[in-house]
């Protein structure tokens, strides 16, 4: 899983207000003042997904394979389910439906303090318990410039920052220089020709790729002499894909568990095929470093493409290429790195994926260590800028006839997910294997 701290953050921050037209209208001034709080709040995220945009991944691998000398089959399922910002609507966020018959923003807005209950003798001075002098003043130019007096312009500022900064007020934990972003977006959208909350377009693409294949693949090694063995190998594979699309308006989602789980309500299933090739080169006992090998690996050579659901397009699968290195300089221990050739694309417009990645194994081949191998390493995506290295680790138990490994990998930066703290990228990988001959 990959986690843009943005963009599941955000979402889990509109599910904590409760948007619905009927908590968002109010009747007396208690409701008005909770109602607009909210209002300011969702502001704020929409300016933040504005600004930062951000997005969220989930990927699932599965694979079986058999060998019988030269020839392979296999069963390979991937999935890939991906959501981005689509359209932020940083247009549509007028609060309130008493907001709605003025004719000038002014009026809006002197509708508004009334709705608040502020008064001639309402307060026009900051109580600091949220904003700095810099921000009060910040919130009050912004409903100056709609019309109305000054006076009114820092009473309504008071008011937000008292009812923001009380227990319960500011939900969402928004800090307050977000808070001054969310009021002053709302004081620029409350003129009447904007519409309401309930009618905001911000959206978020919620897309996938489901992939099955079934490979059948042959193999044949060459005996260079005094240059090494080479083995060169190719698959042909049938591949089922099925392409989710689906768009969903932010103030619909309830949490950023939702996400993923509304991914799947529109899908197509197409059928192609796909051509991979491989090459392994080895060199026995170089001097100082021990046996080296280097491989290639090919895939999806000839780009199959899959249909989408309506409102979407074909995916097509680009090819892509790996290069890697291994060395053994120790009879206990190897040395590998491997890198990316192409930089690919994933389901997420516009975010590609490059991996360059190192890593050590150590091994026990005795029975009384259990045939213990320990893995450390990292990679790093080169094909995003900003991208933070990925610790990876592993195990492996058991003769070659029977093996189990377990790997594991982990960001070094945080993000949230379903309102909880999360490296932004993990994944957890479980291997049996075993050999006959």
């Amino acid at each position: 899983m990959a986690i843009s701290s943005s963009l599941a953050d955000n979402i889990d921050k509109v599910g904590k207000l409760d948007l619905s037209t009927t908590n968002m209208n109010y009747t007396n001034a208690a409701d008005a003042a909770a109602a607009t709080a909210k209002a300011v709040q969702f502001a704020g995220i929409v300016y933040d997904l504005d600004q930062k945009k951000g997005n969220l991944s989930v990927n699932v691998d599965l694979a079986l394979g058999f060998q019988y000398h030269s020839y392979g089959l296999g069963i390979l399922g991937t999935t890939e389910v991906g959501a981005g910002i689509k359209d932020v609507d940083t247009v549509n966020l007028r609060m309130g439906s008493s907001t709605t018959n003025g004719a000038t923003a002014a009026i809006n807005v002197n509708t508004l303090a009334t709705d608040l209950g502020i008064t001639g003798a309402s307060s026009t001075t900051s109580t600091g318990v949220l904003f700095t002098p810099t921000q009060f003043n910040q919130v009050v130019t912004a409903f100056q410039n709609t019309g109305v007096s000054q006076t009114t312009a820092e009473q309504l500022a008071v008011k937000f920052e008292n009812e923001l900064a009380a227990t319960g007020g500011n939900k969402t934990g928004l800090t307050a220089d977000q808070l001054v972003a969310g009021l002053t977006l709302t004081a620029n959208t409350i003129s009447p020709a904007n519409d309401t909350i309930d009618n905001n377009q911000s959206t978020v693409l919620l897309s996938g790729l489901a992939l099955a294949e079934i490979p059948v693949a042959y193999g044949h090694k060459f005996d260079l002499g005094s240059y090494g063995k080479l083995g060169i190998g190719a698959a042909a594979k049938v591949m089922q894909g099925s392409v989710y699309y689906n768009v969903v308006k932010v103030n619909e989602l309830k949490d950023s568990e939702d996400i993923t789980s509304k991914a799947d309500d529109q899908h197509t299933e197409s059928t192609n095929f796909g051509i991979d090739l491989g090459a392994l080169w080895r060199m026995e006992d170089v001097k100082f470093i021990g046996p080296v090998n280097v491989g290639l690996a090919l895939k999806n050579l000839n780009s199959p493409e899959f249909d989408g659901p309506v409102g979407s397009s074909k995916v097509k699968v680009e090819p892509q290429a790996r290069l890697g290195i291994a060395l053994d300089p120790l009879s206990w221990l190897s040395i590998a790195t491997d890198m990316d050739l192409t930089k690919n694309k994933t389901i997420i417009s516009g975010r590609d994926s490059q991996l360059i990645g190192v890593g050590v194994e150590a091994r026990c081949d005795n029975w009384y260590t259990a045939w213990l191998a320990l893995r450390a390493g990292a990679y790093k995506n080169i094909g995003e800028s900003g991208s933070k290295p990925v610790i990876t680790a592993g195990l492996s138990l058991g003769p070659k006839w029977l093996r189990f490994d377990l790997n594991g990998a982990f960001a070094t930066e945080k993000a949230r997910y379903d309102n909880k703290s999360y490296p932004n990228e993990a994944k957890v990988e479980f291997g049996l294997s075993t050999a006959f001959f």
